[in-house]
């Protein structure tokens, strides 16, 4: 008995030692931050005190490090320059939908940002920043921007898929899990717009009537691969197809210089730089399309739908001058939803398709509706 108490008490100090905490831990909650009162507010008053020549009151709350689709704090400061050049007593609105504190020194913002010229109503600039990062720099927050070099890539092409879709369509599902499982594994890549043939975000499109893809599920990938039906056999081949294109050098690089959102109204001017001479200059197309991120229409497993087309626009830029923004305006017939996108692509459309409507690359910008009025 006596060995049997011993060899308890033994295990009774083993255990408070190891339930004893030696070490100081400082487990404090991240602060909240009033990010109105500690950057927005004081961003719109050092907007409110900048001249063309001199924009430094703004710019002081953009981090060195600033970096938004491709656009570094020198080329914003730039291009900022040039909205304000010949404008007297320039309006600005900064308006702040929502933020999300990521650590003490680090969080994102959705916000939007309006130039006006009060002398003629006009809007200079209207756009929105979705995911901006923001970062604490002695005491201070500071604008990062999103950090990726999203449409302005000049390395390799983005991939391109147009997807048609259907109610009742049982072989849909497995397509869609494949597109999502790329979009996961090449975000910076890989685009897919889906268009419903009937039901409730169905669209009338050309598209149908171009590609011939009146049934579903229907995948046309960089408008060279037309891909139909949902069987392991078709499945397969994505992967393979989407990993070769995206060897191919960017042959334009894509930047969405200036847009606004009215109602249900996008608008804007785009970038198109050619990084190839070798493009034809006949039935080159742009396409344009708002998306929604995630539908309240659902697939025929009840899975929410994405990247849902809501509408299409297509510009013939035949002949036309690409040294000079592409001046653009699309427009939903329904209320725009909060998760919108913006996607872009430069597209070679012979009279009839064989496998040889090529997509030069293309630009996803996210688009951000909150505070928009409808």
């Amino acid at each position: 008995m006596k060995r049997i108490a011993i060899i308890l008490k033994i295990l009774a100090i083993l255990l408070g030692l190891a339930s004893c905490d030696r070490f100081d831990h400082a487990f404090k909650p991240v602060a909240e931050v009033n990010f109105a009162l500690e950057l927005f507010t004081p961003l719109q008053a050092g907007f409110n005190a900048v001249s063309v020549d001199n924009l430094s009151p703004a710019m002081n709350f953009y981090a060195d490090d600033y970096l938004h689709y491709g656009i570094d704090k020198v080329a914003w400061e730039t291009m900022l320059q040039g909205y304000l050049n010949g404008i007297s007593n320039p309006q600005f609105e900064v308006t702040l939908s929502d933020t999300e504190l990521l650590s003490e020194t680090s969080a994102r913002a959705n916000w939007r940002l309006k130039i006006s010229d009060p002398a003629t109503k006009a809007v200079i600039m209207d756009s929105s920043y979705v995911a901006e990062r923001l970062v604490k720099s002695n005491n201070r927050w500071l604008l990062r921007g999103n950090q990726t070099e999203g449409g302005n890539n000049g390395g390799k092409q983005k991939v391109v898929v147009e997807y048609v879709t259907n109610i009742g369509c049982s072989y849909c599902p497995s397509v869609e899990t494949k597109l999502h499982d790329l979009q996961a594994m090449y975000p910076d890549q890989f685009i897919y717009l889906t268009h419903q043939l009937t039901g409730p975000v169905a669209i009338n499109d050309i598209l149908y009537q171009y590609y011939g893809a009146f049934s579903a599920p229907t995948s046309i990938i960089q408008g060279v691969h037309k891909l139909t039906g949902g069987t392991q056999t078709e499945l397969d081949q994505y992967e393979p197809i989407v990993a070769n294109l995206m060897n191919v050098d960017n042959p334009v690089v894509y930047n969405l210089f200036s847009h606004q959102i009215s109602g249900s109204t996008v608008s804007g001017s785009l970038e198109l730089t050619l990084q190839t001479k070798s493009l034809p200059k006949t039935s080159m197309i742009l396409n344009l399309a708002l998306l929604e991120d995630v539908s309240t229409a659902t697939s025929f497993s009840g899975e929410p739908l994405t990247n849902v087309v809501l509408a299409r626009k297509r510009i013939d830029l035949t002949g036309a001058n690409l040294a000079e923004p592409v001046e653009f305006s699309i427009t939903d017939d329904k209320a725009l939803p909060d998760d919108l996108s913006l996607v872009a692509f430069l597209q070679t459309t012979p009279e009839s398709f064989a496998n040889d409507a090529i997509i030069h690359s293309g630009l996803h910008y996210p688009l951000s509706t909150k505070g928009v009025k409808k």
